[in-house]
Parts: C-alpha cells; structure tokens; sequence
C-alpha cells in the first residue's frame, strides 16, 4: 500500500468534499459528490481500505441513479443488499471493516429525505464513521478534512436554520 500516494490523492477527495459542504442544495451536493466519491475510492485502494473503495464505487452509482430516477425503499435497499454483498470479502472480524457499509447505507436510506437539515445531519453522523475508517487505514489527510467538513456542514446548517428563522424558507 502507498501511503504517501494514497495520502495525496485524499487530499484531491477532501478538498472536493469541503467544497461540497457549503452547497445548499441537495440535488447539486449529491451530484458533485461523485467526484470526491471516484477520488475517495481512488485512495482507498492505494490505502489497502478495499471497503471503502467498494463503498465509493456503489455511492457513485447510487447517485447515478437517484439523479435520473424517484429514490424508492426498493432501489435503495437493493443499492445497500449489492454494496454489502460485495463487500462481504472486506470484512474482517475487526468492526471497523463494517462501518463503510453502515455509513453507506445510512446515507443511501435517507437519501430522499426532504429535510435538507436532517440530510445534513446524516452526513456528519457518516462522516464521523468514515474518519474512523480513515484513522484504521492511515488515511490522515482525510480525517482532518472530514472535520473541515462537519464544520462546514454545521455553518451550512446555521444559516439555513438563520434564514428559516427569518421566513425566507429554503427548498429542501
């Protein structure tokens, strides 16, 4: 595994997902999300995270999907069945190994929720998870981005909430 290299691409990946994070709107932040995803997918298997890559991979396709067609609990749970079916050959008997599966999921559930607020709430939530993720495979370029980012969501989160407060609703 190439740490350095891996490192470097990460940080490509994260810059891309602090960006991201100041999008207000969630069809425009899933679609620019594939880049950080086909760059994070990139590092993880420089890393050795063959999960996360796996994971990565699935994200992009589920966002692929979700951008044309109506997210419907069918399609997602086949998305999560597919993403946890391959990568069933990643995981160990060390928990780590599941939480790509479980943060994928997680976001692939809620997805379609229409509260712009909760779906940023299950990217910190995820996020966290990730930067565990990123700690076990020395990932650390990611870790302190995936900070950056549940920062940034949160300022996102604070001006959505500032501008609801003063009836200027945003869409979801």
């Amino acid at each position: 595994m190439n740490v350095v290299l891996g490192n470097i691409v990460s940080l490509l990946a994260c810059t891309v997902m602090v960006l991201i994070g100041f999008i207000k709107n969630k069809k425009r932040y899933i679609i620019v999300q594939n880049l950080q995803f086909l760059l994070n997918g990139t590092a993880h298997l420089l890393l050795g995270g063959f999960g996360g890559a796996i994971a990565s991979g699935i994200s992009i396709v589920r966002n692929l999907i979700f951008s044309k067609w109506d997210c419907t609990p069918i399609i997602k749970v086949i998305l999560i069945v597919l993403q946890t079916a391959l990568s069933i050959p990643t995981i160990t008997s060390n928990p780590i190994t599941w939480l790509p599966i479980i943060a994928a999921a997680m976001f692939t559930w809620y997805i379609d929720t229409k509260d712009v607020m909760w779906f940023k709430w299950v990217i910190i939530i995820t996020l966290i998870m990730w930067g565990v993720y990123d700690l076990y495979h020395q990932n650390y370029v990611s870790i302190w981005f995936r900070i950056f980012t549940v920062v940034s969501n949160g300022i996102s989160m604070w001006k959505i909430h500032k501008d609801r407060t003063e009836n200027k609703k945003l869409p979801a």
